[in-house]
C-alpha cells in the first residue's frame, strides 16, 4: 500500500479502510490528537473543533455519533490513523528497539502460536518476526476494543489483520472486523494547524 497526499474532503470509506500516516511533527501527543480531529473532519461535515469524541469501555476513542470507526496509534516519530465507515478497525505501530529479550516478552504477552513462531524464527529474522506479530496482536485488540496487554475476549467477532509497510525502523498492522480484508488506501497527513482544533 502506498501513502499518497490526501484530498481535503473524502467520503466515509464503506467497503475499504483508509490508513493515514502522520509526519513526525504530527505524530506526538497532543499533536496526534489534533491531527486525528483534522483527519476525521475531512470525512464529516464538521470542523475539527466541533468533533465530539467519547471513550469505550477500555478507553478506545469513538465518535459520539459513530458515523465512522477509527483508531490511532503512535510510536516515537510515527503515527497511524485507520478509518472505516462500516466496520470496527484497529491499528498499531511499533518502533523496533534492539537488545530486548523478545522470546520472554512474547511468552508473557502474546498468544502461544505467536510466541512459538518467534522462538522458532532464525536469529537473523527474530526481531522482525516479533515486532510484526506484536503489531498484529495489538491491532487486533484495539479493533475489538479490548484492553492493551490482554487477550482477545471469548466469543469476540472474527478479525482479519494485515501488516503494513512503513518506515523500516517500525512495524505496523491494521485490523478490521470480518473474515475478509477490504481494500486498503493510504494517505499522508501534514502538520495539524493548532488554530483549527
Amino acid at each position: 500500500m502506498e501513502f499518497l497526499p490526501a484530498p481535503d474532503r473524502l467520503d466515509p470509506p464503506l467497503g475499504e479502510v483508509h490508513v493515514w500516516q502522520l509526519k513526525p511533527e504530527s505524530a506526538q501527543e497532543p499533536s496526534s490528537k489534533a491531527a486525528l480531529r483534522q483527519v476525521l473532519a475531512r470525512y464529516l461535515e464538521e470542523g475539527p473543533g466541533e468533533i465530539e469524541l467519547t471513550a469505550g469501555e477500555h478507553g478506545k476513542p469513538r465518535l459520539a455519533g459513530e458515523q465512522l470507526h477509527f483508531n490511532l496509534s503512535h510510536s516515537e516519530a510515527l503515527a497511524l490513523i485507520a478509518i472505516c465507515g462500516n466496520r470496527e478497525v484497529g491499528v498499531d505501530v511499533e518502533r523496533i528497539k534492539p537488545g530486548r529479550d523478545l522470546i520472554a516478552l512474547a511468552e508473557r504477552a502474546l498468544l502461544p502460536a505467536d510466541a512459538a513462531a518467534i522462538k522458532e524464527a532464525p536469529e537473523a529474522e527474530r526481531e522482525a518476526t516479533f515486532y510484526r506479530r506484536w503489531a498484529c496482536h495489538e491491532a487486533r485488540l484495539k479493533c475489538l476494543g479490548s484492553g492493551i496487554g490482554s487477550l482477545p475476549p471469548p466469543n469476540s467477532p472474527p478479525v482479519v489483520v494485515e501488516t503494513l509497510t512503513v518506515d523500516p525502523e517500525y512495524a505496523a498492522a491494521v485490523a478490521v472486523t470480518g473474515t475478509e480484508l477490504p481494500p486498503l488506501r493510504g494517505w499522508t497527513f501534514d502538520s495539524p494547524h493548532p488554530e483549527n482544533g
